[in-house]
């Protein structure tokens, strides 16, 4: 059934803005400002406006030798993403399952957002101890399990310009903020094929965490465990390392 939005609380700015993006989603040739304007019973001024704006944000492009306007690519790498996202949670989300099983301890799938972690899949632990996190969550990539996984296996090149604008915030007095700390643990991460910070992003907590790679063997997410420090502590890091990692590889042989 078709959700039904009253229309007092629709902001007409936006709805007209969205307006325009439906309507150029139907149009693959794209269309002028004064096509626009018609289609929607614009006034001119608003649709340049709206026009202006959506083009400067990356949302749509103008053709400069037709000035017509078409959806621009950043729409359609947001629907890449999806995709992907909803991809590897269907293909992987009964290993994340048999993990927590396994461990004992909550488990994510997490991926690269502008700059950050961000858990787009979750199973629960099913004891006393609940970690707070829900999918859609951002980690700083420096501070967490799963950021450090995916840092670690990028190629050099993109590691490097990452790494060249990514701020590394302290959270905790455990917080890795020297780059040159980080990407001296990172490269044994990389060696050993998975990563785990304790206390590093939140005190008392710890986690470990592997990458998972597509068929090209490109890293794009990352499987962890995540507990408490008594939980996951030094002593459990090198089972629990080779236990995410066997995950980790069966994940990615399913999206290979």
């Amino acid at each position: 059934m078709p959700k039904v939005i009253k229309k007092q609380y629709l902001v007409p700015a936006i709805k007209r803005c969205f307006d325009l993006i439906d309507l150029l989603a139907e149009k693959e040739k794209g269309l002028t400002a004064t096509e626009i304007h018609r289609a929607l019973q614009l006034p001119l001024s608003s649709v340049t406006a709206i026009l202006y704006t959506v083009c400067a944000l990356g949302y749509v492009e103008r053709d400069n030798e037709t000035a017509r306007y078409s959806l621009g690519t950043k729409l359609y790498s947001y629907s890449g993403r999806r995709n992907e996202q909803q991809d590897i949670v269907g293909r992987c989300h009964g290993l994340l399952e048999q993990l927590v099983a396994e461990t004992g301890l909550t488990a994510h799938v997490a991926v690269l957002r502008d700059g950050e972690s961000m858990y787009i899949d979750r199973v629960a632990a099913s004891g006393l101890i609940q970690i707070s996190s829900y999918i859609g969550m951002r980690w700083p990539l420096h501070a967490s399990g799963v950021g450090k996984a995916l840092l670690a296996f990028l190629p050099e090149e993109e590691l490097a310009q990452t790494l060249n604008y990514l701020p590394l915030g302290k959270f905790t007095q455990f917080t890795v903020t020297v780059r040159s700390q980080l990407e001296k643990q990172l490269r044994e991460f990389r060696n050993l094929g998975f990563a785990w910070e304790i206390n590093e992003g939140e005190p008392g907590v710890a986690c470990v965490a592997a990458p998972i790679f597509d068929g090209m063997g490109r890293p794009i997410a990352a499987v962890s465990i995540t507990g408490t420090t008594h939980q996951i502590n030094d002593e459990r890091i090198a089972s629990l390392g080779r236990t995410v990692k066997e995950r980790a590889k069966a994940m990615s042989a399913r999206l290979g």
